[in-house]
């Protein structure tokens, strides 16, 4: 703390993307935290003049909470490369891949971390789509836009009739369709700095939707929160250790959350990862970290510390 006691911190938030509206909650409580902290710190709306806001206030550091497009995915991250203002969270490409659901399952795949089946989209030509998914993934299954956060676009779909409706009018061109895993949804966390390491308790989410869809993730009283999350010492243990190998494979640096489905025989599988996960006063991140101990300030200040790669 004392690196930046002097420093001016620039809380980039709102953004360009369709969770502009969670964006700007989470900057305001972190922006919140940091004037209670006693930081000189300012709130940054990120629109398409952002080089000449940042320059007109001259931060020293960029604290980013921008969700989804341009701000989760290495556009914002470059640019505050070029402009030479260390910046919290992962690097251009770390966002990048983080940002890419395709890739990442791909690399955790590989890294020998179990993900569901899944087909890209083709949509000029769907029926090769449909004929794969009856004969090899088989229903149900989950549409899913590639590069968007959220739960947006994200559809659960039983049949081949209702899979041809979903296809013929779905607007994310660049999707994918996975196997859907039926069991228990765990969201798993964890905070990466220069100093290590730190994994965060994992959390359990009843949805009371068919599942963790948009809708459940931001109406309150849709989901049922478990922290700790009940599973077996095996199975968090196994949990854990796919977070820690995904945080040092992808340079997760600062916090991250990663979604998890655990089957009915206890075989945990990875969903997708998010880079710069909510912080607003009902996100996971913050509950998760409080349920280990820490308070919003400790995150936020770990989070600092991930400026300084």
């Amino acid at each position: 703390m004392d690196i930046i006691k002097d420093k001016k911190i620039g809380v980039l938030c709102g953004g360009l993307s369709s969770e502009r509206e969670i964006s700007l909650r989470s900057g305001k409580n972190v922006y919140n935290t940091l004037k209670n902290m006693g930081l000189n710190t300012i709130m940054i709306d990120v629109d398409r003049d952002i080089v000449s806001k940042l320059k007109e206030e001259k931060i020293d550091i960029a604290f980013i909470m921008l969700h989804g497009r341009y701000g989760e995915d290495g556009c914002i991250q470059g640019l505050l490369e070029i402009l030479d203002i260390p910046y919290t969270g992962p690097g251009v490409l770390a966002s990048s891949v983080g940002m890419n659901k395709r890739i990442t399952k791909r690399i955790l795949s590989a890294k020998g971390i179990p993900v569901p089946e899944s087909i890209d989209v083709n949509f000029e030509n769907p029926d090769e789509t449909i004929d794969y998914i009856k004969n090899k993934i088989k229903f149900p299954v989950i549409i899913k836009p590639n590069c968007e956060g959220s739960s947006i676009g994200v559809i659960k779909i039983e049949n081949e009739n209702k899979l041809r409706e979903v296809l013929s009018n779905y607007q994310f061109k660049d999707s994918f369709i996975e196997k859907y895993v039926e069991g228990k949804e765990v969201t798993a966390g964890g905070i990466l700095t220069k100093e290590g390491f730190i994994d965060l308790p994992l959390l359990g989410l009843i949805p009371q939707n068919e599942f963790y869809d948009f809708d459940a993730k931001y109406t309150k009283g849709k989901t049922i929160m478990e922290l700790p999350a009940q599973v077996s010492k095996s199975v968090e243990e196994k949990i854990k250790r796919y977070i820690e190998t995904t945080f040092y494979e992808l340079d997760l640096y600062g916090v991250a959350r990663l979604d998890v489905i655990i089957d009915k025989d206890d075989n945990p599988y990875f969903l997708e990862v998010n880079t710069i996960p909510g912080m607003t006063e009902t996100s996971d991140i913050p509950a998760m970290a409080k349920a280990k101990g820490m308070s919003m300030e400790e995150l936020v200040s770990l989070i600092l510390k991930s400026a300084f790669k």
